[in-house]
């Protein structure tokens, strides 16, 4: 029946809502340790380096070489823009709207909350953090712009 696969839909898209809550709402709800600087965000090695020489050529004379690099800056970053991103559902949707109030109302406790950030060193270890990512971007590109000028493909050896 043409209704009932709508529901199925529904109810699977609710699902998926749930598991994301589940799997996020303990992160929110902890987010005032970033803010006191009691739990810091680990930047992944691959993006430290990056941050040290974003345009660094050596190990890249393979295909091989710089597809893997490739591959370990989207396992730390998360698709870029010229790939596809998996489809949000609504159930997903609502999820994040639901932590996004989680751990808003949790960082909400914190009297001058910027303050504290900088007190604790929260705000500079951010900002590394943002560094690092806007590294690993250019780094991604760079190595884009490499992989193209010499043909190579997630399958080249």
């Amino acid at each position: 029946m043409p209704g009932l696969s709508g529901v199925e839909l529904n109810r699977d898209q609710a699902s998926q809502g749930g598991k994301t809550f589940g799997e996020g709402v303990g992160q929110a709800a902890t987010a005032p340790l970033d803010d006191l600087n009691l739990r810091r965000q680990e930047v992944p090695e691959v993006l430290i380096t990056a941050r040290r020489a974003p345009y660094a050529t050596a190990g890249l004379q393979r295909c091989s070489a710089v597809v893997a690099q490739i591959d370990a800056l989207d396992e730390a970053l998360g698709p870029d823009v010229d790939q596809p991103t998996p489809a949000t559902g609504t159930g997903d949707q609502a999820a994040n709207a639901a932590l996004d109030m989680v751990r808003d109302t949790a960082t909400d406790f914190i009297p001058l909350r910027s303050w504290v950030r900088r007190l604790s060193g929260a705000a500079a270890h951010d900002r590394e953090v943002q560094a690092a990512i806007r590294a690993g971007l250019v780094r991604r590109g760079f190595l884009k712009g490499i992989a193209h000028q010499r043909r190579c493909t997630r399958t080249a050896g």
